[in-house]
């Protein structure tokens, strides 16, 4: 989808990258994907402050121009 030219894209960064996205409502899992990530095999957070909460992958949220986000990957390593 292209945004029209009365709608501006609304920057966000993942991992420091920066995305311009249309404005909206988006997932975790679709913002993993944008990101070029695996939504099976990372999680998103929201970067607020010193906090950073848990995105559910299928639940969906407004974008605000400047949020942060950061993808953690998590490890299917058995401990022994």
């Amino acid at each position: 989808m292209m945004a029209t030219k009365t709608e501006k894209l609304v920057p966000i960064f993942i991992d420091q990258q920066k995305f311009e996205l249309e404005p909206g409502s988006y997932t975790a899992a679709q913002l993993l994907e944008i990101a070029g990530e695996n939504p099976a095999e990372t999680i998103l957070v929201l970067k607020l402050g010193n906090e950073l909460p848990q995105l559910p992958p299928n639940e969906q949220f407004e974008l605000k121009p400047g949020s942060r986000f950061v993808v953690f990957h998590c490890d299917a390593t058995a401990v022994s």
